[in-house]
Order: C-alpha cells, then structure tokens, then sequence
C-alpha cells in the first residue's frame, strides 16, 4: 500500500458497528433502502457467527472508511472456485486516495491465494464512475452473460 494512513484488515466481530455502517452508506449512496433491524442481525449473524461471507475493512487513520464483502462460488468450466465480490465500496469523501484500487488489489490477492480460476463481480448500471474505474484496471465486461435473480419473494411463491 502506498498511504501509510491506509490499512487493510479482515472485520472480526467487534467490527459489526463498522460494518454496518459502512453497509448503510453504500445503500445510501446507491439510493437503495437501508437495512431493518431483522436484515442487520442475519447480515451479522451470517459475517460473523455462520461465516457465509467475509468483509475486508479498510480504515483511514483508523477510521473505517470502506470495505468489500465477498464469498467464494464454484465454476465448473473452470474446475476451480470464483472468488465473488458482493460490495466494493469507499466513503465518498475519501475516494481518490487509492482505497479502493487497495481493497480490489486485497481481493486479487486473496482469489490467488485460494487458487481461484476468476474473480466475479456486478456493477449498477448507472454507477459510471465504477464502470470508469474498472476499465482503468483492465477488467473484462462480460457481454456475452446475462445476469438474472429470483427475489426471495419469488422463490416463496414458487416453492
């Protein structure tokens, strides 16, 4: 890392403030509803106690500032894991200062070292500044792929 002010550390538990947090800012920023109480506790209960994902923080002078929360998925094309990246997010007041590139590079890191064919991700469409980010680092849109979901209600319905 190039700041020494920056420092990058996988959330423990005492982090679940933070990581809230950091959660509600991002859904802030991308103008999407913030987290029920309900959603919060299994958002916490599945970092932090069943471990179904994991958030790395990275933190400003101390400060938390942004995080990225990813898990691992299987490609079978690829007979190996892909290491997924559910959010990637930095306050905006302190974008520019390379906590993102540090917190992508984390994860670069971590799908080697889990020996991950590819590394996945999703972007809103209206977030230009993500997609201009991207591009600057060389990552491939995937134009060929289509992403489709089911909502929770819809498996409900559908079970």
């Amino acid at each position: 890392m190039s700041d020494p002010r920056l420092h990058l550390r996988p959330a423990v538990s005492a982090d679940r403030s933070a990581v809230l947090s950091m959660v509600n800012a991002m859904a802030d920023h991308d103008k999407m509803p913030r987290l029920d109480d309900e959603a919060q506790r299994r958002l916490l209960r599945d970092a932090f106690e069943k471990k179904r994902f994991e958030i790395v923080l990275a933190e400003w002078e101390g400060k938390p500032i942004g995080y990225a929360a990813f898990f691992e998925a299987y490609s079978t094309f690829e007979a190996r894991p892909t290491l997924f990246i559910d959010d990637l997010f930095v306050l905006p007041e302190y974008r520019g200062r390379h906590a993102a590139y540090e917190i992508f590079r984390f994860c670069i890191r971590e799908a080697k070292r889990r020996d991950c064919g590819r590394m996945d991700w999703l972007v809103l469409a209206e977030n230009q500044a993500a997609f201009g980010f991207y591009d600057h680092l060389q990552a491939k849109k995937l134009d060929h792929w289509t992403p489709f979901r089911l909502t929770r209600a819809d498996i409900e319905m559908m079970s």
